[in-house]
């Protein structure tokens, strides 16, 4: 063998090695922000029950087993071996503390100051969601498909679902994988709405599902974060849309300020556990070159 082609077969073989590594090598976790604004102010009261044994502490949501099957029947695509006790959030507020307390003034005073376009704008924030088992032949499906992106909206006319399959078609997997962790959170903790403490406050939607954590704030949080790794540039336009999202469910006094920050701590253990899967990561790489091709004007 020549020494020329010997050089070729080494360098192939260094290369084949480097890319291994980098391959099977932990990304670095991408850490949260720390909270801010009345997030941070409220968790300075103390979470835990007043006195042992109050019957408001022993108020649960109910959810019925067929509810609770049906939900968790579809299964994660990429973190199926991933446990929902891997994901390590702040326990819940007893109903009677001081904090629930407190959040619950704060949703009050909330609902003396919310004017008719903040609750226009809430009440369409809570169609903003993604119907898992949608199929192309329904006639809501295309609505479906646009709500992928309503997370980053503003960042480009390129930035929709016909422009960007690739990243429909992921981005509908990562919010399965997100709400199977989602709901179990929600069947663990199974809070009652701010509402049912405090009659006081008037809710804009009816629930029928537990409040701990927000699934408005978790899937959008999850959807910033994603995004943010593809636009890094733009990171700051999909964290403000998935901030507007979960402080509207606050606006229509539907979940307490902890429900909406749980959720953003969640997406941000979630996001991280996709770029340690190759599975997730495969799938990203083509997404990121649809970017690339997609979005190249965009970006310059």
């Amino acid at each position: 063998m020549s020494a020329y082609k010997t050089l070729l077969l080494l360098t192939f073989v260094f290369l084949s090695f480097i890319g291994t590594a980098q391959k099977t090598k932990p990304r670095q976790l991408r850490e949260l922000t720390p909270a801010r604004g009345h997030y941070k102010q409220l968790t300075a009261f103390s979470p835990k029950y007043r006195t042992p044994n109050e019957e408001i502490d022993r108020q649960k949501f109910i959810t019925d087993q067929s509810t609770i099957d049906r939900r968790m029947s579809l299964k994660p695509v990429y973190l199926e071996n991933v446990s929902v006790d891997d994901f390590i959030i702040p326990e819940m507020p007893a109903n009677s503390s001081e904090q629930t307390r407190k959040e619950i003034d704060y949703l009050l005073a909330l609902q003396k100051q919310r004017t008719k376009e903040d609750v226009r704008a809430s009440l369409f924030y809570a169609n903003v969601y993604y119907n898992l088992r949608v199929k192309p032949t329904d006639t809501t499906y295309t609505r479906f498909r646009r709500n992928l992106f309503h997370i980053g909206r503003s960042v480009g006319t390129w930035f929709n679902a016909d422009n960007l399959p690739l990243t429909a078609a992921l981005v509908a997997n990562v919010w399965q994988d997100a709400s199977y962790f989602i709901w179990s959170l929600k069947f663990k903790y199974a809070r009652i709405r701010p509402y049912v403490i405090d009659p006081a406050l008037k809710n804009l939607e009816e629930t029928d599902w537990a409040a701990y954590p927000s699934g408005h704030a978790s899937n959008s949080y999850v959807n910033a974060y994603l995004y943010a790794e593809l636009a890094p540039e733009f990171a700051d336009f999909f964290l403000k849309d998935a901030y507007d999202m979960a402080h509207s469910r606050e606006i229509i006094g539907v979940h307490y300020p902890s429900d909406s920050e749980s959720g953003r701590i969640f997406a941000r253990q979630f996001v991280n556990m996709l770029f340690n899967n190759e599975k997730f990561l495969k799938d990203f790489q083509q997404v990121k070159k649809e970017w690339a091709s997609k979005a190249r004007e965009e970006f310059r």
